[in-house]
């Protein structure tokens, strides 16, 4: 009886111990649901998400919510250019269209340019909003490219005098540009080295000027720049100053701004930033890439969009109120971890583009990134499926993370594959240097540059971009 009675009791703890097992293991399975449904969520429906969690569940509380976004930091000349403005009841975008209509254009050119219009932020500027790239519809085999340009330019010079630029330190230097009265000093100026205006007097500004100009000159075979033929003085800098300080760094100042029905706003989920210094090797866990010589990344999750939350500190009296919170929190970690990692790789393989810009992209699949990563294909398409609306915001403007994934075609030694972008981008330069050349001529340029391409897929990409047949160019 007592042999029995000890086995009875083994076989109970044996069924509790399963019985355990499974619901836990079924919570976590539940958890993994959940953490991999978080990851597709735009960031709209992961805060409505939040506030119905921690209005469910006593455990869980909202530290902060900084919602709101901060201004550009301004600069003392920038607040000496800002100090007079007046304000309209037009919105931006209702006196660029009023412009836009009384124009002769195709209705490409138009589509475009009212996409470009209605892109622009409080600043007239797109850098915070939609590369222009992406607004290019590529079933419209006419909208190119140059076709973008040549809008960006015609809208550029509009009135106010500088909108759709990337950055209101770029829309300075177009104004001054399309002023023609810029001296040589404060185009030089406006091209990258506002810092030198900072204090904005005359002796310092000087100085600093001097002070780049020795410096470069100090660094081995270093070429001639346009300082060098610039007559460097006090009367120089004065003259240049006052030039400056008529321009408008934000040329939309005064008018309100709106959205078209048919621009939703982007859901920007990740930020890469350039930074200076050579970083020895990447460090992903913390969001670093290393890049070249110069420069790395830091790859930042948006987090301050979202509300930030933690277990409420007094809360002790449902334990599985508690071991749900933690689980939240831990799928919250878990997207974040992974949208950071993912972009981390991303910048690794598209290292060009992040150095140089559009048109520099490598191949790149989502299965190859899977398998770098060591995760499913389908963790990865969670994120960068064309039809979501996640966004990466780079230097060069707002991108889809869809963007970054890029078929291509051998190269001759079939080692490697050149991405289709970078095949495109060849093909333009080739028509351009010689707009005669038909299908069969552009294959065999591209196949002696080493790039193993068909007629057909010449053909297929020289629709894609716009590229007449040689028979009309």
């Amino acid at each position: 009886m007592c042999y029995n009675k000890d086995v009875a009791n083994i076989r109970i703890n044996q069924v509790s111990s399963q019985k355990q097992s499974l619901r836990q293991r079924q919570r976590f399975s539940q958890q993994q649901i959940r953490a991999m449904r978080m990851l597709k969520m735009s960031t709209a429906d992961l805060r409505e998400e939040i506030y119905k969690e921690v209005s469910e569940n006593p455990a869980l509380e909202i530290v902060r919510d900084n919602n709101n976004r901060s201004d550009l930091p301004r600069s003392t000349v920038t607040q000496q250019i800002l100090e007079n403005s007046e304000d309209n009841t037009e919105t931006l975008q209702q006196h660029l269209m009023h412009q836009l209509n009384s124009i002769n254009l195709s209705d490409d050119e138009y589509t475009l340019s009212q996409k470009l219009i209605y892109n622009l932020d409080e600043n007239g500027c797109y850098g915070s909003l939609l590369s222009p790239e992406t607004l290019i519809d590529k079933t419209r085999p006419l909208q190119t490219r140059e076709m973008l340009q040549r809008c960006i330019e015609r809208i550029q010079r509009m009135d106010p005098v500088g909108t759709c630029c990337r950055t209101p330190e770029e829309s300075l230097l177009v104004q001054a540009r399309i002023s023609g009265h810029a001296d040589d000093l404060s185009l030089f100026i406006l091209d990258g080295h506002l810092d030198f205006l900072n204090p904005p007097e005359p002796l310092k500004i000087l100085h600093k000027l001097n002070e780049y100009k020795d410096a470069w000159h100090k660094k081995a075979f270093a070429p001639e720049i346009p300082l060098d033929k610039i007559t460097l003085n006090q009367a120089a800098v004065e003259e240049a100053l006052r030039f400056i300080l008529t321009l408008n760094p934000r040329p939309a100042q005064g008018y309100s701004v709106e959205s078209g029905p048919e621009y939703e706003k982007p859901d920007v989920i990740l930020t890469v930033t350039r930074q200076e210094g050579k970083l020895a090797s990447d460090e992903v866990w913390h969001g670093l890439v290393s890049g070249d010589d110069k420069y790395h990344f830091q790859v930042k999750y948006a987090s301050g969009i979202l509300p930030e939350l933690r277990l409420a500190p007094d809360y002790t009296f449902d334990k599985e109120n508690l071991a749900l919170a933690k689980d939240f929190i831990a799928n919250l970690a878990y997207r974040e971890n992974t949208f950071v990692l993912q972009c981390c790789y991303i910048v690794k393989n598209q290292l060009n583009f992040f150095l140089n810009g559009p048109g520099n992209l490598n191949v790149l699949t989502r299965r190859s990134l899977a398998n770098m990563l060591g995760v499913s294909e389908s963790t990865v398409s969670r994120i960068s499926a064309r039809n979501n609306s996640k966004y990466i915001q780079t230097e060069f403007g707002l991108f889809p993370i869809s963007y970054f994934f890029t078929s291509g075609v051998a190269s001759e030694d079939g080692k490697e594959k050149v991405s289709a972008e970078k095949i495109q981008k060849r093909m333009m330069e080739l028509t351009e240097e010689n707009p005669e050349l038909s299908d069969l001529e552009l294959t065999t340029r591209l196949n002696e540059e080493g790039i193993k391409i068909a007629r057909r897929t010449v053909a297929k990409y020289r629709a894609k971009i716009g590229i007449k047949n040689s028979y009309y160019r």
